[in-house]
């Protein structure tokens, strides 16, 4: 019997070195084959541009994580458009310079984002012939310290459906639409269509042609905190509204903490025929042209 046991144990003990040494050179179908699959953060990239055309090549291949910086002014032919998203975990990041989009076609954006998961910060985006920088689509977007400037219409818009993005510490200032007299030129515009959880933060209109922002026809609430509207309202036909929170028909609760309207052609705040339930808290003003509240329900 104990022959026949250290037999049996001795054949266990081959079988198991045979199994441990045998190499399986198969790869599932979703397995990674190269040292960036198997580690995303080495095919990330951090490029430097000083070039319109080294501008839109990095753009247009962003991926998750890659940070494009803009060194000096690079001046622009065409709307330059963030198409790619990035992660909730792994944002792109674009960041730095000034872009002057005075050499663009009649009626272009500056920049355009369609993207989700972009960081846009520090940079000056200046003298479109229409809106500066404009979110028309997706989503969950941070914009940190960009200046919107001298562009012939908004500055800043968000509309068709672009949700959950974080405007802060920015600042609209001197946007003008000639042909429609300052009708149309707003510092920050969130209006028409707009999707949800749209955020301004600490960020300043001054002096654009119609109002400080604009919440026309938006039919999601959005969040002002901490932000600043002054001088609005210089074009002919600028409303010059603060901060214009609506407008007939709707039905949508806005809030507005800790923010200041001064010295605007109209109202510091108007609800502008919006019936929704419009909270105001913290907030006040100066030397508005005809009253600081005006239609607040």
């Amino acid at each position: 019997m104990q022959r026949l046991l250290k037999t049996a144990f001795l054949m266990l003990t081959i079988a198991a070195l045979g199994s441990c040494q045998k190499k399986d050179n198969t790869v599932a179908p979703n397995e990674a084959t190269t040292p960036e699959a198997a580690n995303p953060h080495t095919a990330l990239k951090s490029t430097t541009v000083t070039t319109e055309a080294a501008l839109k090549a990095a753009i247009s291949s962003a991926v998750a994580g890659d940070i494009i910086t803009v060194s000096g002014t690079i001046y622009l032919t065409s709307t330059l458009q963030c198409l790619n998203s990035g992660t909730s975990s792994s944002k792109i990041n674009f960041t730095g310079g000034i872009l002057d989009c005075s050499g663009l076609p009649s009626g272009s954006w500056g920049v355009k984002v369609n993207g989700s998961y972009w960081n846009i910060t520090n940079m000056t985006i200046r003298k479109a012939p229409d809106c500066g920088l404009v979110f028309q689509t997706g989503g969950y977007n941070y914009v940190y310290k960009v200046i919107t400037t001298g562009n012939g219409d908004s500055g800043l818009q968000i509309y068709n459906g672009s949700h959950d993005n974080n405007i802060s510490y920015c600042t609209s200032t001197e946007n003008y639409d000639v042909a429609d007299g300052g009708e149309n030129a707003d510092g920050f515009a969130c209006k028409l269509s707009a999707g949800v959880n749209n955020l301004f933060d600490h960020c300043t209109a001054n002096h654009n042609s119609d109002d400080g922002w604009d919440l026309y026809g938006q039919p999601y609430k959005v969040t002002i905190t901490n932000c600043t509207a002054t001088n609005n309202g210089y074009g002919t036909n600028g409303d010059g509204n603060g901060f214009k929170l609506g407008s007939a028909g709707q039905v949508v609760p806005h809030t507005v903490t800790n923010c200041t309207s001064s010295y605007n052609k109209a109202a510091g705040y108007d609800g502008n025929g919006n019936t929704g339930h419009i909270t105001i808290t913290g907030s006040t003003g100066t030397g508005n042209g005809t009253t600081l509240f005006y239609r607040i329900y």
